[in-house]
């Protein structure tokens, strides 16, 4: 079920949650391809309720300018129509938001923007995560701050989305 705000999703999860493990994954899912669907399976795994935040076309452009190629409100409904996605919601930048924890470089900076609010909103148990050293100290501050697990899925190695784009340029 996509939840169009933060206030929406927190009710909702919490009408079903009674003492289920609520589990959190996040990304940008542009061109939809097979690791994003085994990355979310093994979200689900994790839990009894899974909740996939979405990067909003400005989120997406933040990592990978010109991106993303599809549009955020066709991919948050590819995202919701997973068997494994029981609630999705696109997530934004907003620079006014006042962080609750330091981080130490612009890319820790960046993903708390992102997700602070959704962390204190939704109150997950497990965030399921790829792996990046970049961002784990600020996951860890996270984890401790609001109280939620972490389980860190190695990134896949038989497709990414820029792979996809690259092959496309040179064919």
């Amino acid at each position: 079920m996509i939840m169009q705000n933060l206030s929406q999703l927190s009710n909702e999860v919490n009408k079903v949650r009674n003492g289920k493990k609520v589990v959190l994954a996040t990304g940008t899912f542009d061109l939809f391809h097979y690791e994003h669907l085994k990355y979310l399976e093994g979200a689900k795994q994790q839990g009894d309720i899974l909740v996939v935040a979405v990067k909003s076309n400005k989120c997406a452009a933040l990592k990978n300018p010109g991106r993303p190629v599809i549009d955020e409100c066709p991919r948050v409904e590819i995202i919701d129509a997973i068997k494994y996605v029981d609630y999705s919601i696109i997530v934004d930048y907003n620079s006014d938001i006042l962080l609750e924890v330091e981080p130490e470089n612009e890319k820790q900076k960046e993903w708390l923007i992102i997700f602070q609010e959704l962390f204190k909103a939704l109150k997950p148990d497990i965030l399921y995560y790829e792996d990046n050293p970049v961002l784990q100290s600020a996951r860890d501050k996270v984890f401790e701050r609001y109280n939620v697990s972490g389980i860190k899925k190695k990134r896949g190695v038989s497709e990414s989305t820029t792979d996809i784009i690259s092959r496309l340029k040179t064919a």
